[in-house]
């Protein structure tokens, strides 16, 4: 457990203090051999162009942590870790030089920090140092939940799981216990990456004709095998620090004291009226059929029950007891075919992402079935295009819209690789260089063109609702969670324990499911045991070479416009040279093959729009097409950065 596990002990996480400043620097270690600085764009813009007044300067940028003794002058470009070893960011991102010029530019630098830092702290207040690490998520509570974590010198993925447990209390119509997930870990030291698949698996008595013929009568035929408790013990087995016990039981206390309701939440609630719930669903959610509201205080002391059994027993309390026996027995009765042995028969999946380098930087996305296929395909594609921040707007954007188009073709065309031998060579021929510039070829850079110009696709459903939690932590971890009960609520079947119940059936294709005229795709029909197509896409990016740069995790919601989202974000950033903010808050445009226009949101400038219309796009305006939110890391600076469309999220540091 926690004492087996693979966090390493950390560096003090007490506050800095600025005015230890009697002890002379030392200088810095001879180095061997060490990497080049970051290219020049590399860096966060945190100061960009339009942030010329002091309140827009601090609504973007952070400053950075001065140095509290002599021991760390000569590190100035180091990582923020602070270890009793000599710590590699040293080397990595400092530049050589002769003893003299770097005591007097220790100096001068000193002394000019701590001058910034007084007059900041005089005009400004108390400034807002962002040193150890960053938790992102979709509500603020949790958020605050996962920095608890970390201030108890947890490890990055004892807070993920934490703030994921979290999420499925604060905001059940997006996750929970009877939902499953996706999880990246990035070890930035070692430079190694694993995927945790948790997402449910259909049960073992399903077929495509009961589906067919049943699925909108019976919601229990909606129902996959929850993965959530067992995809999240498997990562803390391997990267756990805390004790098991003590990392449930902070989420369960959520659950037992109370929280206020979310706007997300209370706007789900309302939507869902006049649709099938179980009777423990309207008790909870409408009771005396009256939706709850917006921040109005409530408990789940049954949700806390079944976490605190969790973990105490460990997971065994939900997939072998009695628990087990009642969510078969609801699901069942609504027309599903659970059994008890699909519980004890789900095994997590642990695999390497798939990885690509886009502007000498690492990409890293889940495999398939999940879409990290079509994000790495439209980043290779894009590669070729050259786009920069000097790239006329318009030819840009066409560019993002085609290329687009392309990825969502590719998502629709995937499948479960262990279910569908055709799956890893198709993988690999939409990998291939020959292929990507023959897609690239394709692209008309004056006009737009349907998808099936580009290749062949299927349908896609509306998107489902999901889960975020994204943590860059002390221990040099990054750890990005998406999880869901599909769409909103799931089946709407929930057990008179309190457990809310997945849709995941719903994310695999069958004919005649909808009136669309593309066909349902033949590596995703519904099979026992299978993992559907999913947008569930984590995403983490680090330097290609070396430590020294821009690392970034990212998270998105709403189906496959996660996917078009989060690839809009990622060249902000690495193409465009945005500051996280700015890339999270542009407006998004997001391709619908079906009707072939053009989605842009309610922040697309008017201005773009033109300009799309120009090459022939037909544009349909969207209030919001997707959140995502991000944490950037640059070299000694973190900084968390919410989607400033969701009421609800937070981004939270710990010093």
């Amino acid at each position: 457990m926690a004492e087996q596990g693979s966090g390493r002990s950390l560096g003090s996480y007490s506050p800095v203090d600025y005015m230890s400043i009697t002890s002379f620097p030392r200088l810095p270690e001879e180095e061997t051999g060490g990497e080049q600085g970051p290219r020049a764009g590399e860096e966060d813009t945190f100061l960009g162009e339009h942030d010329s007044d002091p309140d827009a300067f601090l609504k973007s940028a952070r400053l950075q942590r001065l140095p509290s003794s002599s021991s760390e002058m000569g590190s100035q470009d180091a990582s923020p870790l602070r270890e009793t070893v000599k710590d590699p960011f040293s080397s990595d991102c400092s530049c050589r030089q002769d003893s003299l010029t770097v005591i007097i530019t220790a100096c001068v630098t000193f002394a000019l920090g701590v001058t910034i830092a007084l007059i900041m702290q005089i005009y400004f207040g108390d400034p807002q140092i962002f040193h150890q690490g960053a938790v992102v998520s979709d509500a603020s509570r949790c958020t605050a939940l996962g920095i608890e974590v970390l201030e108890k010198r947890g490890s990055s993925v004892d807070a993920a799981i934490v703030t994921t447990l979290c999420l499925g209390i604060v905001n059940p119509h997006t996750s929970g216990i009877g939902g499953g997930g996706v999880m990246l870990i990035h070890d930035i030291r070692n430079n190694i990456s694993n995927v945790i698949d948790f997402r449910e698996t259909a049960p073992a008595s399903i077929h495509e004709e009961l589906v067919r013929h049943y699925w909108k009568e019976r919601p229990g035929i909606l129902v996959g095998v929850p993965g959530m408790l067992k995809g999240l013990s498997k990562a803390h087995e391997m990267y756990g620090k805390l004790p098991w016990q003590e990392v449930i039981s902070m989420a369960a206390e959520v659950a037992h004291g109370g929280f206020n309701v979310t706007h997300d939440l209370a706007e789900a609630i309302n939507e869902s009226r006049g649709q099938t719930f179980s009777n423990t669903f309207l008790e909870t959610f409408l009771p005396d059929d009256k939706p709850l509201m917006a921040e109005t205080f409530i408990r789940r002391p049954d949700l806390a029950a079944i976490l605190y059994a969790v973990a105490k027993g460990g997971i065994e309390a939900f997939y072998s007891s009695n628990l087990t026996q009642e969510m078969v027995s609801e699901v069942n009765a609504y027309g599903g075919v659970l059994a008890e042995e699909d519980f004890s028969n789900y095994s997590v999946l642990v695999e390497k992402p798939m990885q690509t380098v886009y502007q000498g930087h690492l990409v890293f996305a889940p495999p398939a079935p999940n879409a990290g296929l079509a994000l790495i395909t439209a980043l290779n594609i894009l590669e070729g295009a050259n786009l920069t921040k000097q790239t006329p707007r318009a030819s840009a954007l066409h560019w993002i819209a085609e290329t687009l188009k392309i990825a969502l073709a590719t998502a629709s065309t995937l499948g479960d690789p262990t279910h569908d031998p055709s799956m890893p060579g198709f993988v690999k021929e939409m990998l291939r260089e020959s292929e990507i510039n023959f897609l690239r070829q394709r692209i008309n850079e004056s006009h737009a063109a349907p998808t099936e110009h580009y290749m062949p696709f299927y349908n896609l459903e509306t998107g489902s609702a999901s889960s975020q939690a994204l943590v860059v932590g002390p221990d040099d971890f990054i750890v990005a969670v998406v999880s869901s009960l599909n769409r909103p609520f799931g089946s709407g079947i929930m057990t008179s324990s309190g457990i809310l119940l997945n849709s995941q059936i719903l994310d695999f294709f069958w004919s005649n499911r909808s009136n669309r005229t593309s066909f349902p795709s033949p590596s995703n029909t519904v099979e026992p045991g299978k993992r559907p197509l999913s947008f569930l896409l984590p995403t983490v990016v680090r330097p290609a070479h070396g430590l020294c740069g821009t690392y970034l995790s990212l998270g998105g919601s709403n189906g496959d416009r996660a996917l078009t989202g989060i690839t809009q974000v990622l060249l902000n950033v690495l193409s465009f040279n945005k500051n996280l903010s700015d890339s999270v808050s542009n407006g998004r445009l997001h391709p619908d093959l079906q009707t072939s226009l053009l989605e842009v949101d309610g922040d697309f400038p008017e201005n773009d729009t033109l300009g799309l219309e120009s090459k022939g796009h037909l544009l349909r305006k969207i209030p919001i097409l997707s959140l995502v939110h991000g944490s950037r890391r640059s070299n000694d600076l973190i900084i968390g950065i919410k989607d400033p469309r969701s009421k609800d999220a937070g981004a939270s540091t710990i010093l």
